[in-house]
């Protein structure tokens, strides 16, 4: 993020207001929703609409992120009613703001309506936002007609900005924002992956009229290709988190199949396997690492929040990998599902992350302590109330 983002004024108030929120919440502690998993999760969605979009969550998280909103779309799309109608709301309202504002597509909308990326340009964003369209039909297609040109600008800088026109990959030349946006974030699996969802997003929208500058890297519609040359680990049953190491993390091999980049139950059984083998679902599902990577996060987490985004356990993470793990062990699953909604039942919310006995992530000295009532509780929800359902990908 530039400096001079960094020192904008909303940007100023809302990182004082995220900071202030923190600190109450660690005093004062959490709202506890009553009633059953499914009733708390809902009802804490509820709790993040603003009147105008959806929230990531409804405290210091209390604005619009593409990232949390878009992942679930699809769960939110299949949940109906007010969470589809307020789905579609928001993404018409993120549309009308970026063109507004002559911007590109951003991470993020602080609450006075100003976008920004936090931190970086987000590799994820447009690849996102385009499957959330996606998702939601009819109106999504309205949308994109309504805002084709800024759209279709879009999807030129994502590729320039983004894609290594040599080999088709995910540039390692830069950084960028990601789901795991306290981490430098280079060329790895998981921006890889987005690469590929914008490519078969586009693929499978022709009446978009939106041009696919990428699409000769995936030729005759293999979209895991790059990720199974170049991250797949067979010796090991797993997908490395980047190019140029065998070190692996639970989001590495979550994404490829979230995003419909791949589509091999052979292959997500192994993976799969290869995660609770090595720890990556203790105690709950789902942990970036195995053990804390201090080196890897940015100094003001490194000193302030170690181990946010390290060896905690992230429920968006832990919620996908659950609706996953239905489709090839489904008796793991039920069993971990019922793991979850039981801490869900004891806290009376969906917290954003656990530390290592379970209970809500806190930051050095208990002064910083994780989210609760996130919006992708949705993935979760979505799985108590489809168990018979497809997953619900961005696909």
């Amino acid at each position: 993020m530039s400096l001079a983002l960094w020192l904008h004024p909303a940007n100023l108030a809302d990182c004082g207001r995220a900071i202030v929120a923190r600190v109450h919440r660690a005093w004062s502690g959490s709202l506890a929703l009553p009633g059953d998993a499914g009733a708390i999760i809902e009802a804490g969605i509820d709790r993040t609409w603003n009147g105008r979009s959806f929230t990531a969550s409804p405290r210091w998280f209390h604005t619009f992120w593409v990232r949390d909103l878009a992942f679930s779309a699809v769960a939110l799309e299949r949940l109906g009613g007010r969470h589809r109608e307020r789905l579609v709301a928001s993404l018409a309202w993120a549309l009308a703001g970026w063109e507004r504002h002559g911007s590109h597509i951003t991470t993020t909308f602080h609450p006075g309506g100003y976008p920004a990326d936090v931190y970086e340009y987000g590799v994820d964003s447009l690849p996102f936002f385009l499957a959330a369209l996606r998702a939601v039909g009819t109106e999504g297609d309205v949308l994109v007609a309504a805002h084709r040109e800024w759209l279709a600008g879009e999807v030129a800088h994502f590729g320039r900005l983004v894609v290594d026109p040599t080999t088709g990959l995910q540039r390692a030349d830069r950084t960028y924002s990601a789901h795991r946006d306290t981490v430098t974030n280079r060329s790895n699996a998981y921006g890889n992956s987005m690469v590929a969802l914008l490519v078969r997003t586009l693929a499978s929208k022709p009446e978009w009229q939106l041009a696919n500058p990428l699409a000769d890297r995936f030729p005759d519609g293999d979209f895991g290709r790059l990720l199974r040359e170049q991250f797949w680990m067979p010796a090991r049953g797993c997908f490395r988190d980047a190019i140029g190491s065998d070190e692996t993390t639970g989001e590495a091999n979550i994404w490829p199949f979230w995003t419909g980049a791949l589509d091999s139950p052979v292959m997500l059984a192994t993976t799969l396997t290869t995660l609770q083998r090595e720890g990556y679902c203790d105690p709950y599902p789902l942990r970036y690492t195995t053990h804390p990577t201090p080196k890897a996060e940015v100094w003001l987490v490194r000193h302030f929040l170690p181990d946010y985004q390290g060896s905690s356990v992230w429920t968006s993470l832990g919620a996908i990998y659950l609706q996953l793990l239905r489709t090839v062990d489904p008796e793991r699953a039920a069993r971990d599902s019922a793991r979850y909604a039981a801490w869900i039942e004891r806290d009376g919310t969906f917290w954003e992350v656990l530390g290592e006995t379970g209970h809500c992530w806190r930051g050095r000295g208990g002064l910083m302590v994780g989210e609760e009532s996130m919006l992708w509780g949705a993935i979760f929800l979505d799985h108590l109330r489809s168990p018979l359902a497809a997953p619900a990908r961005l696909a």
